[in-house]
């Protein structure tokens, strides 16, 4: 547990305590360093112990320092601290943009509902980084009033971009879990599948949703059944002072199916801009709603405390199918299964199937075609308990008498036989993860080799020497769809070719032109007269000399 006073690695000084959440806590600090005031979040050590959670945490990390917007609050830095000693556990933090304001779920706890003008005033600020997020690759994935911040002047910024996904990702929620908030997750989400920018959207709606209406969309106690009802429920119609067209906007958010809801961030800021300026929404591409059913007790209650809106670890919730398949009843002994059953049926009361699995989900009879089929089923049922005493007193009364041909007679069942080698213990579920080709082609090969390391995939680099791409974008990945982990895939990417050699022209050097004896044409006849003059005197003296 840290304390004010605490310093991380010679440099942020934690103040106080801002906020704590499901994912980690939040604090008040200080950039020693750069002398500013910083927001440090500190994950929590569930998470802080998972290679996998923080490979892709380190990669989610580099993606949204990427994102520069007015709606989004900086990511400045990130840090590992390793523990101080054996069995401790590692520090991983973040280091953001302090914003000057409050959280949208303090705002909502203090005046409980917002005007549809206000909120559409803050959403629209929401819509337009979720659209630079979605522009740059990066779906939120947990959209809630605790990760919109609204500043003293007005300006919203979104936080926590990539926690919840690098968490989804991670070991223990790669077989069957599901990483987010249950008041606000996507239906998508909820039952395991990957999360798209019209995930977002939907969050988007379930959080203007509750600015309008003073509470939440979808609530209750339980988490796990929260999640699940994201599946089926529609919210209630919202208050009748909010505009109809504010109205039909939040519905084409909260359609079920993410290829019927409005697709992205740009999608859903242009039709608030549409209702804003009172034009005919452009929503791309959605459904008409459903007419709204019925909402539980619960969600009528006012929004309850920040805490019962962590991100939470759930398991990924799918609906059991209606209709179920039984074992197969081999005919020989259907007869001899049917007489015990009818006999249980004929003895039990006239009501006694109330409330069994066969009747749960079966409509209530009409009185007279009920009191009908259970007057024709009666005589029946009491002929087979009738048939089935006759044919026990036959047995009986043929025990000892010579057995039947072989023919004739049903073979007693086979005992089970038991083998002295020990039945060894069921495999471990093969863990998979789906790859599609689209979501790493025509990026860095950096970023997407620590993507696939981060789900525990082995990468193989294969560079190709081509000037049509650009060096080191990736040009292919294979396998993709389901993959078992430790699979390893092949990333083909783009290496400039080397630069051409120097082509090496040669030279020829005009030819000297001859000396023709009558000086060097640069002025210097007088200096050779002279050199022959001396070398005429040389000669004389010689020759006197030698006279």
């Amino acid at each position: 547990m840290h304390r004010p006073g605490t310093v991380l690695e010679d440099r942020y000084e934690l103040l106080s305590p801002i906020a704590a959440g499901g994912m980690g806590r939040v604090w008040c600090a200080r950039d020693l360093v750069l002398g500013r005031s910083v927001a440090v979040k500190v994950l929590r050590a569930e998470y802080t112990g998972d290679h996998v959670f923080l490979t892709r945490f380190r990669t989610e990390a580099r993606l949204s320092a990427g994102l520069v917007h007015p709606n989004i609050a900086v990511l400045h830095d990130y840090g590992e601290v390793e523990p101080a000693q054996a069995g401790g556990d590692r520090l991983v933090y973040l280091v953001m943009e302090l914003v000057d304001g409050e959280p949208l779920v303090e705002l909502l706890q203090r005046e409980h509902r917002l005007t549809p003008e206000r909120t559409l005033a803050v959403l629209r600020q929401v819509a337009a980084g979720l659209a630079a997020a979605h522009a740059a690759g990066v779906v939120h994935r947990d959209v809630k009033p605790g990760n919109v911040i609204v500043g003293a002047d007005g300006t919203v910024k979104i936080t926590d971009f990539g926690i919840a996904w690098s968490a989804a990702n991670a070991a223990v929620t790669r077989t069957g879990h599901v990483v987010g908030t249950p008041q606000y997750l996507a239906p998508e989400q909820v039952r395991g599948d990957k999360a798209v920018p019209a995930s977002d959207v939907y969050s988007w709606g379930m959080v203007a949703y509750e600015c309008l209406a003073g509470r939440r969309a979808v609530d209750g106690p339980d988490p796990v059944d929260v999640a699940f009802r994201q599946l089926r429920e529609t919210p209630d119609p919202l208050p009748d002072d909010v505009p109809e067209p504010v109205r039909r906007l939040v519905e084409q958010t909260l359609v079920k199916e993410p290829a019927d809801r409005i697709p992205d961030g740009a999608a859903l800021l242009a039709a608030v801009d549409d209702v804003v300026t009172g034009r005919t929404p452009s929503t791309g591409r959605h459904a008409a709603p459903p007419d709204p059913a019925p909402a539980p007790a619960a969600a009528a209650d006012p929004a309850p405390d920040a805490d019962r809106a962590d991100t939470l670890v759930m398991p990924a919730v799918r609906p059991e199918p209606t209709t179920r398949v039984l074992p197969a009843v081999p005919a020989a002994a259907a007869p001899a299964a049917a007489a015990p059953a009818a006999a249980a049926a004929a003895a039990a009361p006239d009501d006694a199937g109330v409330g069994t699995d066969a009747d749960a989900g079966a409509p209530a009879d009409d009185d007279g075609a009920g009191r009908s089929r259970r007057r024709l089923l009666l005589p029946l049922l009491v002929a087979l308990v009738v048939v089935a005493a006759v044919a026990g007193a036959v047995f009986l009364g043929t025990r000892g008498e010579a057995p039947a041909p072989a023919s004739a007679t049903t073979p007693p069942p086979a005992a089970p036989t038991t083998s002295a080698t020990p039945t060894p213990p069921p495999a471990p579920p093969v863990v998979r993860v789906r790859l599609a080709a689209a979501e790493y082609v025509g990026r860095p090969v950096g970023q997407v080799q620590a993507e696939l390391t981060g789900l525990d995939l082995q990468v193989a680099l294969r560079p190709i020497e081509t000037s049509d791409v650009p060096d080191g974008q990736v040009i292919a990945v294979d396998p993709t769809g389901e993959v078992p982990v430790g699979t390893t895939i092949a990333v083909t990417h783009a290496v400039a070719p080397p630069p051409p050699p120097p082509v090496v022209v040669p030279t020829t050097e005009a030819p000297a032109p001859p000396d023709s004896g009558n000086g060097n044409g640069n002025g210097d006849d007088e200096d050779g007269e002279r050199d022959r003059d001396r070398d005429r005197d040389r000669g004389d003296n010689g020759n006197r000399g030698r006279d």
